[in-house]
């Protein structure tokens, strides 16, 4: 469902559906730093892709196809719902039924994650987003259809799991705390985004050396055995490399103990042929 400006600005200020997975550490796509960054006024609010344009696109037929199946009538909230107790416990869901359940609606492109129809099989992400809807709402089951690869309709059925909900609340209260206090969370070395979202944090360097601790010089071996690998470790390499960049920061060169450095650099291309850019060299460098 697309959100009003009112709407956007009012999640800005909270922590709504969409975010829930991302704000513990559960959404494959974004990660808790980003959200961290886009609550903080830091990143700006992801406004979609082409993905979630289709989705928004058939958001209305598979909610009238739900309704059709099971005889029940959808009403679409008009305003941000929030949380009786917790101001910053937000959501804006898909609708709501005339017998008071959560309704969500979701396209997908491929199977992966879905169990049968009229199960509570979804994905991670979607069932943590499922949960904290029915949180805010006090409603005791969601119901959540799903458009998969464009032929391939299915129907879950969430009940409300109070022991599930109430560890998401104290995961996203210790996340509203980073948002307030400014302190960033622990990032996900291994989120497919990482090294992404360190080179948003640092996009500079200092000039300075900081010197390797114990558990650097550990990922310093994982990033060489990876290397040396080849392909087939790609992740391990990226999750190593990541470490490293998060524990230097600004820094422009980190030693570790055998006088080995690994180097920081901005490099500026001027525009001859393309664009003028800059961007942030890391690579090992020798002794000295």
């Amino acid at each position: 469902m697309a959100l009003t400006v009112e709407q956007v600005t009012r999640r800005l200020r909270g922590i709504g559906s969409s975010d829930s997975a991302a704000a513990i550490g559960l959404n494959p796509y974004y990660t808790s730093v980003e959200l961290w960054q886009e609550k903080r006024g830091e990143l700006p609010p992801f406004i979609g892709n082409e993905a979630t344009k289709w989705g928004k696109l058939l958001e209305a037929p598979v909610r009238q196809e739900f309704a059709e199946q099971t005889g029940r009538v959808v009403r679409l909230p008009p305003d941000t719902l929030v949380h009786p107790k917790y101001s910053w416990l937000v959501c804006h869901p898909d609708g709501v039924t005339d017998d008071g359940r959560l309704y969500e609606g979701k396209t997908a492109r491929y199977p992966d994650g879905w169990g049968d129809s009229g199960t509570d099989q979804v994905p991670e992400h979607y069932l943590i987003q499922c949960q904290h809807g029915m949180m805010v709402t006090g409603l005791p089951v969601c119901d959540l259809a799903v458009l998969i690869g464009g032929q391939d309709f299915r129907m879950y059925v969430i009940p409300a799991d109070e022991g599930l909900q109430a560890a998401i609340l104290d995961a996203e209260a210790e996340f509203w705390t980073h948002v307030t206090r400014g302190t960033r969370p622990p990032l996900d070395l291994s989120a497919p985004g990482a090294i992404a979202v360190l080179k948003r944090l640092y996009p500079g360097t200092n000039g300075q050396t900081v010197k390797a601790s114990a558990d650097i010089e550990a990922w310093r071996v994982k990033l060489e055995n990876s290397k040396a690998a080849g392909k087939s470790a790609e992740k391990v390499e990226a999750e190593a490399k990541a470490a490293l960049l998060e524990f230097m920061g600004e820094a422009s060169v980190l030693r570790f103990g055998d006088g080995r450095g690994f180097r920081r650099a901005k490099v500026e291309r001027k525009g001859y042929v393309v664009e003028p850019t800059s961007y942030i060299d890391a690579r090992f460098i020798a002794k000295g």
